[in-house]
């Protein structure tokens, strides 16, 4: 064999060997990436539930409030109807 052969062997040798050692690197990155991303999202759907037990109150309060409003401006409204009697039409013209 010419030397140029073995020289060229060698070299695919060793860069066969360091592109199967940049793989497994890579493999092993993309493992770590994956397992941070669960523990993301785990803590995002945690907010989330969070978000949710709080909205349901907050609902439950705003639709009582509006409820109550509601209740409180019909309430005022016969109460000044009552105060303020508006006067009665006549269907007759008032003659001297």
């Amino acid at each position: 064999m010419d030397y140029l052969q073995i020289a060229l062997i060698f070299l695919i040798l060793l860069l066969s060997i360091f592109l199967a050692i940049t793989g497994i690197q890579v493999f092993f990155i993309l493992r770590d990436l994956k397992k941070a991303l669960d523990k993301f999202n785990a803590i995002l759907q945690t907010g989330e539930d969070l978000a949710e037990d709080i909205e349901r109150p907050m609902a439950a309060a705003s639709s009582l409030a509006t409820s109550t409003g509601a209740a409180v401006v019909s309430g005022a409204a016969k109460v000044l109807e009552k105060i303020i009697k508006p006067k009665p039409k006549r269907f007759y013209k008032k003659v001297l």
